[in-house]
């Protein structure tokens, strides 16, 4: 049994590992989230002792059947996530401001060359170390235009129309510093109530 922080939250949350999926308590009210997904999808059941909901997918708001379990590398992403449904009414809100901060950097900060922009955004942005990481250089208002308006695709993402300004950020450990490159291309996100919440590098 792990401790798991919630955003805006300071009441202890506990998930158990079970065979129907991945239970998480609230230790404070004793509220249990279950959670169910597979590599390509995930949702949650919120449950209480009473009684049981429908299991949601999270990108697209409704209802969907029960998945076997996932690949551990999820984990921490549903984790976020389920914390996000405890902590706020809208968790596809704070996911897209974390979008914002990870991924969006408009107008684009002045800086001689993209191997010195990376390093200067990365420990700004609190990302230091990351492998890889793609700053937009686009307005918020063109990013989310691509959830309602972009290509869709088959894994349920969404591909812009036009080409858009990005610098993608990779870390050399060889140098102990990042190495960046400044293009224009398309670029792919995914998207929840028809804000993003994620970009695919």
């Amino acid at each position: 049994m792990i401790a798991v922080s919630c955003l805006h939250q300071e009441t202890p949350v506990w998930w158990t590992p079970r065979m129907a999926g991945l239970y998480i308590t609230c230790s404070k009210t004793g509220k249990r989230i279950r959670v169910r997904f597979s590599s390509t999808e995930a949702g949650i059941h919120r449950s209480s002792d009473s009684k049981e909901r429908t299991l949601v997918d999270p990108r697209t708001d409704t209802a969907m059947a029960p998945r076997g379990p996932c690949p551990a590398l999820l984990l921490p992403l549903v984790l976020l996530a389920t914390c996000l449904v405890l902590a706020s009414g809208q968790p596809w809100v704070e996911l897209n401001k974390l979008f914002q901060k990870h991924h969006v950097d408009y107008p684009r900060t002045t800086v001689p060359n993209p191997s010195s922009y990376c390093n200067t955004m990365m420990k700004r942005r609190g990302l230091y170390f990351t492998p890889v990481n793609t700053f937009i250089h686009a307005p918020t208002l063109s990013i989310n235009s691509i959830c309602l308006f972009g290509t869709p695709r088959r894994d349920r993402l969404h591909e812009s129309r036009v080409l858009i300004p990005v610098t993608t950020c990779r870390y050399d450990p060889r140098i102990r510093s990042y190495r960046g490159t400044y293009v224009s291309r398309k670029i792919v996100i995914g998207c929840w109530n028809r804000l993003p919440v994620y970009y695919k590098e």
